[in-house]
């Protein structure tokens, strides 16, 4: 298919994801688009490797001739939405059979479906007469077309989590017919017993956790997709993109979820090796506290940098440590009042660096310091309220600095404050690494 490009992701290719999409999977979303441009055709447009195929197609009957003759061919090259205003006057596509035979195309625009740095379809609209496409329209195309793209990654995570569970689920089995060889001993055989029906509990809980915390986006982004439809020729252009907007937060929020299940999965894979290398913590804190100055300045936070060792250099995986740091800031800057303070410090203590978080919010109750660390644990009613998140954050967080040879912990500091804290090796001026 000429330049076409793919990728993976994890085991899970693009080939298998588009496997068993019903041809109406997209429908609505391909309708809204119809309805956003005015155009009485619109369609989504899958491609990998070998193959490229039309789904949910609204306002005519239509199949996928050769790539190299298609619109989307060219479309899928653009990273903004790609419009052919008339092709009969166009010397690409005026020989083109959508053009020549039925439906007679004559107006097309198609936005690609960017995922990451790949192309993988078009969500593409069609018109029997030539025409422009306004930059509102245009817009919501792209818009559009970012929904289909977050339902394509969930249901690829999805599939790579299912991976994850399937071989969890081997592992059990394997550690089952272990212990009918260990039946000479009947406390070895109890407590694998129990093991087994902990970890059983913890899968049924995960499972009922995750179902709720995926609901919950899922039934508001529905709900706004849903009124946009059925109100389409009573609500405003400025109402439309309003509720648009929302659908799009919400389509983020579940795009956060599933990552943040996805790592959570990758921490628990046992092959998974840490790629350490020195680097400055003072310059990585920097950056983070950097990207999260707009949050704070929003709630009138006063946001602080306390960390004047620059000979601070720490061996670690840069991107899993920035993870760490980004969880404890955006927790503290959520839970936080307006006009609270929160800070970072750092300090050389021996062959370690400690660094230290905290924050004027409401505090954690000494009951709660350690439960704070558990999968989809929110704290009391006042914690859960601000939150809004599925407590995962600080699982993986803990995971992570665990992986370095520290552990994460929660304190109640001076005037009530909220202090986490945690360490990572430090490297010695003659270049030794140091590890405890």
């Amino acid at each position: 298919m000429g330049e076409m490009q793919h990728i993976g992701y994890g085991s899970v290719r693009w080939g298998e994801v588009f496997e068993g999409i019903e041809s109406d999977e997209f429908k609505e979303l391909a309708l809204l688009a119809g309805g956003v441009s005015g155009t009485p055709i619109a369609l989504v447009t899958l491609i990998d490797e070998n193959r490229q195929w039309f789904t949910s197609v609204t306002g005519a009957h239509l199949t996928a001739g050769p790539w190299e003759q298609t619109f989307c061919a060219h479309a899928v090259q653009q990273r903004t939405v790609f419009v052919v205003p008339d092709a009969l006057q166009d010397p690409r596509f005026a020989t083109n059979p959508l053009v020549q035979a039925d439906p007679y195309i004559r107006f097309y625009a198609g936005a690609p479906l960017l995922a990451g740095d790949t192309a993988v379809g078009t969500l593409c609209v069609m018109d029997v007469a030539p025409r422009e496409l306004r930059t509102e329209a245009a817009a919501s195309l792209r818009a559009l077309a970012r929904q289909v793209v977050m339902q394509l990654e969930l249901r690829r995570k999805t599939r790579e989590l299912l991976r994850f569970n399937d071989a969890f689920a081997s592992e059990a089995l394997e550690r089952r017919r272990t212990e009918a060889r260990l039946r000479d001993s009947e406390q070895a055989l109890r407590t694998s017993q129990e093991a087994l029906q902990r970890i059983d509990a913890e899968r049924r809980e995960l499972v009922a956790n995750i179902s709720h915390d995926l609901r919950t986006p899922l039934t508001s982004l529905q709900g706004y997709l849903d009124t946009v439809l059925i109100k389409a020729d009573t609500l405003d252009a400025a109402r439309q993109r309003k509720y648009l907007e929302q659908a799009s937060t919400q389509s983020r929020r579940l795009a956060r979820l599933v990552d943040d299940l996805f790592e959570l999965a990758q921490l628990d894979d046992r092959q998974m090796q840490l790629k350490a290398e020195p680097f400055e913590l003072r310059e990585l804190i920097s950056d983070v506290v950097q990207s999260f100055a707009m949050a704070a300045e929003a709630k009138g936070i006063v946001l602080g940098m306390q960390c004047f060792d620059r000979s601070a250099v720490v061996v670690g995986e840069v991107r899993l440590i920035e993870r760490v740091l980004a969880n404890l800031l955006d927790n503290a800057i959520r839970l936080t009042p307006e006009s609270g303070a929160v800070s970072v410090a750092c300090e050389t203590a021996g062959d370690r660096v400690v660094v230290r978080v905290t924050d004027t919010g409401p505090g954690i109750a000494v009951k709660d310091q350690e439960r704070i660390f558990e999968r989809f644990y929110r704290g009391g009613p006042s914690a859960q309220s601000a939150s809004n998140t599925a407590g995962l954050g600080l699982s993986s967080a803990r995971r992570i600095v665990a992986m370095h040879g520290g552990e994460l912990t929660a304190s109640r500091g001076p005037a009530g404050r909220t202090e986490f804290a945690f360490s990572l090796p430090r490297r010695t001026a003659g270049g030794v690494v140091t590890e405890k």
